[in-house]
C-alpha cells in the first residue's frame, strides 16, 4: 500500500474515531480516563503499512511528532495560547495558525454523550490484561482494549477502514517544557495559509499531517 493511500485511510480514521475516543472522557460512562500529563508512542497500522507518532501531553499543551511524505513534522498544540505551531525540522522552518472551532481535526467541543460502551470480556494484549469494549456512536463502531493496570486504551480497531491503532511506551508524568516551544534556529514562514487555494504562484505546498483530536480534554 502506498503512503498516499495510508494517509487517506488515516484521515478517515481521525474523522470517525478520535473525536469520540478522546473527548468522551467528559462523560461518566466511559470505561477509561487519561491523566493531564503523559507521553506515548502511537502506531497507526493501515493494511501492510504503518505510521509511528510520538505524543506528549501536559495539560493544555500537546506535541505530536510524525512523518509526512519523506520528512518529519511536528505539531505543537497550545490550547492555552489558542495557537498551533507546525514545524519542519529538516528545513528548520515553522508556521503558526490559531485554534478555532472550525480548526480541522482538533475537536474542542464535547463528544457524543449518547455513545454506548459494551464490555465484551478480557484479553491479554502486549503482555497486559485488558478489558475489551465495543463503542457505538453516531460516527460508527470501534473496539477498544483498555489496560486494567493503567486504565489506558492500548489498542483501537474501528469497524471499517482496515486500521488498527496501538499505544506503546505509555508513561504518566510531567513533560519537559521545551517540547512545547519553538526551538532556536527555526525561521517562521510569514503569511502561510493551510488553504492550498491561497498559495502564492510558485510557492511549494506543504501538506501538514492531519491533527488528531486532543489526547486529553482538560476539564
Amino acid at each position: 500500500m502506498c503512503y498516499k493511500e495510508i494517509m487517506i485511510k488515516i484521515r478517515i480514521f481521525y474523522v470517525l474515531v478520535f473525536p469520540f475516543f478522546f473527548v468522551l472522557s467528559l462523560y461518566a460512562q466511559r470505561p477509561f480516563s487519561l491523566p493531564k500529563q503523559f507521553s506515548v508512542s502511537q502506531v497507526i497500522k493501515v493494511g501492510s503499512g504503518e505510521i509511528i507518532q510520538r505524543i506528549f501531553v501536559d495539560g493544555d499543551k500537546i506535541r505530536v511528532e510524525g512523518p509526512t511524505g519523506i520528512q518529519q513534522q511536528i505539531n505543537i498544540i497550545r490550547k492555552d495560547k489558542k495557537i498551533i505551531y507546525t514545524l519542519f525540522p529538516d528545513e528548520h522552518i515553522y508556521f503558526e495558525h490559531p485554534i478555532k472551532e472550525e480548526t480541522p481535526l482538533y475537536d474542542i467541543t464535547p463528544g457524543d454523550p449518547s455513545a454506548k460502551w459494551t464490555l465484551l470480556g478480557t484479553e491479554n494484549l502486549q503482555g497486559a490484561l485488558c478489558s475489551k469494549y465495543l463503542m457505538e456512536s453516531k460516527a460508527g463502531k470501534a473496539t477498544f482494549w483498555i489496560e486494567k493496570e493503567t486504565g489506558a486504551p492500548i489498542q483501537i480497531m474501528p469497524e471499517k477502514g482496515n486500521i488498527v491503532v496501538v499505544w506503546k511506551d505509555y508513561k504518566v508524568g510531567p513533560q519537559p517544557e521545551d517540547l512545547f516551544v519553538i526551538p532556536s534556529g527555526f525561521q517562521q514562514i510569514e503569511n502561510y495559509s493551510i488553504d492550498p487555494g491561497n498559495k502564492e504562484p510558485g510557492q511549494e505546498e506543504k501538506k501538514p499531517l492531519p491533527l488528531p483530536a486532543s489526547p486529553h480534554q482538560v476539564q
